[in-house]
């Protein structure tokens, strides 16, 4: 990205511009935090995991010294005790290697904040282009990387030698320990140097994904036209929605409308509500709502009734209840069954043919 791309975009990155980054896997993310948990925790299993890793190497230098003199000469013999030795080594690191393995994958799950995407991940043929190639070889980006490659070493040197100049005092001392002295004393150093790089990786790690944090922010920045357009889509896009909505709606009361003339009854209000009802004990085991509406909708499925001979029943309660608790497509509720058994068995008693019924009454 050029500088004066860079001075295009002067405003704060959109929600939507923030979500489709993280979404391509483009989160802060700093190598340097790997590195430094890594160390850490190499710290940590050199100082409690050593008496292990002490008893893995016996066990090992015991093996093949019995392996020697037991396995038959040849290349099958050193074979076969390759692959024991080969067995014994990884069941003794699985462990550490699971542990490590545990430290990188958390501490990239914690920078990228849980996303998981594959996108990084796919080729991208422009990466092949010799012109960009070359510009982030020896490009600003490339120098900034190779002084802070050479700011590292510098650091963790220090940390390194700054540790390990207090073992020279041990030096002389070292000719009269014991084996087990020397294991624990190697395991102390070990350890304090691995810590000591880490912390001193620790702060380079801070540092660097502040930077990632402030250059991330830098590249997600927008120029005033990307986000006029993204607004014009935005809306664009609610338009539609609307739209769709609206449509959707529509079909929905025509269809619901269009059903009316398949009811059985209608209960009113007897103007401000209408609900049509059908009961096929084939198809459910309660009466279900057809249609439903209020005010000019309750006319609607009233007419159309009247024009398809379905009986209209005036119910005050009944039409309340069912508007209150009832929903178009689903049985009625248990609670309304006795009340609307009434109304189907008064429609009944007066022509079950509910076509040659006309007309309105009150129930």
């Amino acid at each position: 990205m050029s500088d004066e791309g860079f001075q295009e975009r002067t405003e704060a990155p959109t929600p939507k511009r923030r979500r489709e980054a993280r979404e391509k896997g483009q989160v802060p993310r700093s190598q340097e935090v790997t590195t430094a948990f890594l160390l850490l925790m190499g710290a940590l299993v050199v100082w409690v995991g050593s008496p292990a890793l002490g008893v893995l190497g016996s066990r090992l230098f015991r093996q093949v010294v019995e392996g020697f003199a037991v396995v038959p000469a040849g290349i099958e013999g050193a074979s076969a005790l390759m692959v024991g030795m080969g067995w014994l080594v990884l069941a003794g690191m699985a462990p550490v290697l699971l542990a490590l393995s545990a430290m990188a994958l958390a501490a990239s799950g914690i920078q990228a904040r849980g996303v998981l995407t594959a996108e990084p991940l796919k080729p991208k043929w422009e990466r092949l282009d010799p012109i960009k190639t070359a510009k982030r070889l020896w490009g600003v980006q490339a120098l900034a990387q190779l002084a802070k490659s050479l700011l590292k070493l510098l650091i963790v040197g220090t940390a390194i030698w700054l540790v390990l100049q207090r073992a020279v005092d041990d030096l002389p001392a070292l000719g009269k320990q014991g084996p087990a002295a020397l294991a624990l004393l190697f395991r102390s150093y070990a350890a304090r140097v691995l810590a000591g790089a880490g912390a001193a990786y620790l702060f380079l790690a801070l540092a660097d994904y502040g930077f990632q944090l402030w250059q991330h922010e830098r590249q997600l920045k927008m120029s005033k036209e990307q986000i006029r357009r993204e607004h014009k889509e935005t809306e664009g896009d609610q338009v539609m929605k609307v739209r769709r909505r609206t449509m959707g709606r529509a079909l929905a009361r025509r269809r619901m409308l269009l059903a009316v003339s398949d009811a059985d009854v209608v209960i009113t209000n007897p103007t401000h509500i209408a609900v049509a009802l059908k009961y096929d004990p084939s198809e459910a085991p309660a009466p279900v709502v057809l249609a439903m509406g209020a005010r000019k909708m309750a006319g609607k499925i009233r007419q159309i009734a009247l024009q398809n001979g379905v009986p209209i029943i005036e119910n005050k309660p009944l039409a309340r209840a069912l508007w209150a608790t009832a929903r178009v497509g689903f049985p009625i509720p248990v609670e309304l069954y006795i009340a609307v058994a009434e109304v189907l068995a008064f429609v009944i008693k007066n022509g079950r043919r509910r076509r040659s019924w006309a007309g309105s009454a009150v129930v």
